[in-house]
């Protein structure tokens, strides 16, 4: 059974920036991150965990319990008491599950209560920088020229990148085949490296490449132009909108919480969420800070579940393994 690092954050009893969490929570409020220590997820939970800290007086012990493709830390989460004591970083991962009807340890979304919506990852579709493509339209004019499929690179089968990928082909009828690999970093550097014409994922790390000039960027799915990469435009931008698209995460807590404890805790993200440092340090790893209530969560998560599906049943993906 692997142990799970945790890291003790703890806030001043004086900051009381955000409405204190009710008296039945007593001792500290973990935050499951469902991956390793130092990557993004991990970042922007103890980024989170430290600013509910100051604003609640509570301490907010962040643990790390990786493994089954996020289900590891949703089952622990899903199975503690529901006090609002256990929370945990919700991903993507909460929608696509249950999309592909399959059998699974618990579902996301009745055994785990949304508390708030916490920040996006728009998708991102780049290609080599000695494609002829210098825009979106010009790509798929090349890949309808090319005598066979176009291969794109994403870091997994049946993640976002990869879906977002079969949407794109099928909305413009361009013969673009997947080939999926272990990590975004291995799918993007053969993408540089020109193995694989075009490059399907997050704005990070790709950002970097396309500032750098060694990729472009053609399309983003975010709703408005990302700081980061303000030259690539956005899918409203070509008259798709149905293209937007992000990896998206939130927070979550134990179904059967109850109410008032949920709007608590709901209160104190947003409140966390509107401090202009918190921003800062969640924009410097990617994330798009969105907020929000629980129903809009929830809503979010349901819809996108309904349209993910459609995607995996039309093109025949197999769920991951």
């Amino acid at each position: 059974m692997k142990i799970a690092r945790r890291t003790v954050v703890t806030g001043s009893l004086a900051v009381l920036a955000a409405p204190s969490i009710v008296s039945a929570q007593s001792g500290q409020i973990r935050l499951v991150v469902p991956y390793g220590p130092g990557g993004s997820t991990d970042t922007a939970g103890r980024v989170l965990a430290e600013r509910m800290s100051a604003d609640t007086g509570k301490n907010i012990v962040v643990e790390n319990r990786p493994g089954g493709g996020t289900m590891v830390g949703m089952v622990n989460v899903a199975k503690s008491k529901p006090d609002g004591t256990s929370l945990m970083v919700l991903t993507t991962t909460a929608a696509l599950q249950p999309a592909f009807d399959v059998p699974m340890q618990i579902d996301p979304q009745k055994d785990l209560a949304p508390i708030a919506q916490l920040a996006d990852i728009p998708c991102v579709l780049a290609v080599n920088a000695n494609n002829p493509a210098k825009t979106f339209g010009e790509f798929i004019e090349w890949v309808k020229a090319q005598p066979a499929p176009t291969h794109y690179s994403t870091s997994s089968t049946g993640g976002l990148p990869h879906l977002w990928g079969e949407v794109i082909a099928t909305r413009t009828n361009g013969k673009l085949q997947h080939i999926p690999y272990k990590a975004a970093a291995e799918a993007l550097r053969d993408a540089v490296a020109g193995h694989v014409p075009a490059f399907v994922d997050v704005t990070m790390p790709v950002d970097a490449q396309i500032r750098a000039g060694t990729m472009r960027g053609l399309l983003c799915g975010a709703k408005t132009r990302v700081a980061n990469i303000p030259n690539v435009p956005v899918a409203s931008e070509l008259g798709m909108p149905e293209l937007e698209a992000a990896v998206y995460f939130g927070v979550a807590t134990t179904a059967g919480t109850p109410p008032e404890i949920i709007q608590q805790l709901n209160a104190a993200v947003n409140a966390a969420l509107k401090v202009e440092a918190v921003r800062e340090k969640l924009m410097a790893v990617g994330f798009i800070p969105t907020g929000g209530t629980p129903e809009a969560y929830a809503k979010r998560l349901a819809d996108e579940t309904v349209r993910w599906r459609k995607v995996i049943k039309d093109a025949k993906i197999p769920a991951p393994t």
